[in-house]
């Protein structure tokens, strides 16, 4: 009966170490938690700004091409930017993880669109990597010989 008794206290205090750390532990997930949505929502208020300067500028692109004489496409440009900045605000009043279920909900419904948006992105990314590189040989010293591979001609 004694050896149990020295037991109770050695299991009670790694029981109490136990649940010490389980708390530390949810505390600590909570402050990451909330720091990540901290974060999420900036970067949510960011987008945002930026589509809403964006719609900004096209809005005044429009009125600039009503003023030169079309005023359809003035109309229309408008009311695109203008459905662009609604689109911003309703971004802005979204929590992040409503916006990312909304994601997820919109991939599963429409697939090919999804795969067909990131085929064109990827496509864009590459094209645009590859125009920003210079290319090997193609400065202005070098002529035409030298950009196809041949051996320079003399000109004797």
């Amino acid at each position: 009966m004694e050896s149990s008794a020295k037991k109770n206290p050695a299991d009670a205090g790694r029981a109490g170490l136990k649940d010490k750390v389980r708390s530390e532990g949810r505390e600590l997930a909570g402050e990451a938690k909330s720091s990540a949505a901290r974060i999420a929502g900036s970067q949510r208020d960011a987008v945002s700004g930026y589509i809403s300067a964006l719609a900004r500028a096209a809005a005044a692109g429009g009125e600039s091409l009503d003023s030169s004489g079309y005023p359809r496409s003035a109309a229309t440009v408008v009311h695109t930017a203008g459905e662009v900045d609604n689109f911003a605000r309703r971004l802005q009043t979204r929590e992040p993880g409503e916006i990312w279920h909304d994601v997820e909900d919109f991939a599963r419904k429409h697939p090919a669109l999804v795969f067909g948006a990131g085929f064109a992105v990827a496509f864009g990314v590459t094209r645009f990597l590859k125009s920003s590189t210079p290319e090997v040989g193609t400065g202005p010293e070098d002529g035409p010989a030298e950009r196809k591979g041949a051996a320079p001609q003399s000109s004797a």
